[in-house]
């Protein structure tokens, strides 16, 4: 173990790989008008970013991106000790899913809001500086976290913002590669590096180097 992760590392994380689904959204409307203006068919095909894959039924981009974001929502708005987050209840939220400019609004809003969470997270260091207490760090801070069971109970269990966060940064990386998987259906050829998992990239780079 390098070292242990700070909230500003895990919120760090979290801004990078969305900033990077935002760079890769950008790029769709014009991936697709090419691809539609190459097209023989009559009646030109949806937009990329809400065209359904005919190999997984009823996903589209569009969903993945909302589904992201609305984890990160819902982790994002803990403010205190012993809450309880319940992924259940998310957003959906309709603009976030129809277009390119709505799913890229979204994600700079959970930015933002992850920006003003790090300088919450730097003032409170401040403070322990200035007045040498042992504060309990609320990335640390133990949580409650409500989800659907198998056989559709609704259990809680234990865990901290600091893993739940880091459990949506996951999270996101896996919707990714399903998101990386529609674009090379529609045509399109994602970023290399988009879609794969820090230890994923460290064990490629690790190989390549030998």
């Amino acid at each position: 173990m390098d070292h242990l992760a700070s909230p500003a590392d895990l919120l760090e994380a979290a801004e990078s790989y969305l900033l990077h689904l935002h760079g890769v959204l950008a790029h769709l409307p014009v991936a697709a008008a090419a691809a539609e203006a190459a097209s023989t068919a009559e009646a030109a095909d949806p937009p990329v970013y809400t065209r359904v894959s005919g190999a997984l039924a009823g996903s589209t981009i569009g969903k993945h991106v909302r589904h992201i974001l609305d984890h990160f929502l819902i982790i994002l708005a803990v403010e205190r000790p012993d809450q309880c987050a319940s992924y259940m209840k998310r957003e959906r939220s309709a603009d976030t899913e129809s277009s390119v400019g709505g799913g890229q609004a979204a994600i700079m809003r959970v930015v933002e809001t992850i920006r003003q969470k790090k300088q919450q997270q730097q003032h409170q260091q401040q403070l322990i500086q200035q007045q040498g207490e042992e504060l309990l760090v609320a990335a640390d801070a133990r949580i409650f976290i409500e989800d659907t069971m198998p056989g559709n109970d609704t259990a809680a269990f234990v865990s901290s913002w600091a893993r739940e966060l880091w459990f949506c940064t996951h999270h996101m990386i896996h919707h990714n590669a399903i998101i990386a998987c529609l674009m090379h259906e529609f045509g399109l050829q994602p970023p290399a590096e988009f879609a794969y998992a820090p230890s994923t990239l460290k064990a490629k780079h690790n190989t390549d180097s030998k």
